[in-house]
């Protein structure tokens, strides 16, 4: 058995030629499922834009129309393009939230931000003094017996005989 080509589009596998390939991407079906794929993708408003330019096409109202997808006309229903119109306005609406959102956030400058910083730490500075000591506790249902040295927690008098200091 020789190798095979799998057509990740089509959901299809055939023998990998040259000449098999070459034709599977020339087909229709191939084309059109990767167009579809594609389109998937697309941003709502250029969909929109590109169909609202388009005229209907008369063969697809009636029944099918036999150029698919390659077809010049619209083959999009009034509702679907109501549908469409709803997520472009709800996405340009969102957008100008996210917009005024940022606007309102200002970046402190230097000064303001080291005014509040030498605050923060005056009131540290404040409170160290007035703390009183603190009484530190192991839950009772962890059993530390097994544990290794360097897993221990610390003792309390380890806790009190350390310097305090800020980490970050």
């Amino acid at each position: 058995m020789g190798k095979r080509y799998y057509c990740d589009f089509c959901d299809r596998s055939f023998a990998d030629t040259g000449v098999n390939r070459k034709n599977h991407f020339k087909g229709v079906q191939h084309q059109r499922l990767k167009k579809q794929h594609y389109d998937a993708f697309r941003d709502p408003a250029s969909i929109l834009a590109e169909e609202s330019t388009k005229i209907p096409c008369t063969r697809f109202q009636t029944g099918s129309c036999d150029f698919g997808d390659s077809c010049k006309f619209s083959h999009m229903t009034p509702e679907r393009l109501h549908h469409l119109q709803e997520l472009v306005s709800k996405q340009r609406q969102k957008s100008e939230k996210d917009i005024n959102f940022n606007k309102d956030l200002k970046e402190p400058t230097l000064e303001e931000w080291l005014e509040k910083r030498s605050k923060r730490l005056r009131k540290t500075e404040n409170n160290e003094e007035e703390t009183e000591e603190l009484h530190y506790e192991l839950p009772p249902f962890l059993n530390i017996s097994n544990l290794p040295p360097s897993l221990l927690p610390p003792s309390a008098e380890e806790l009190r005989n350390t310097a305090k200091c800020e980490w970050g």
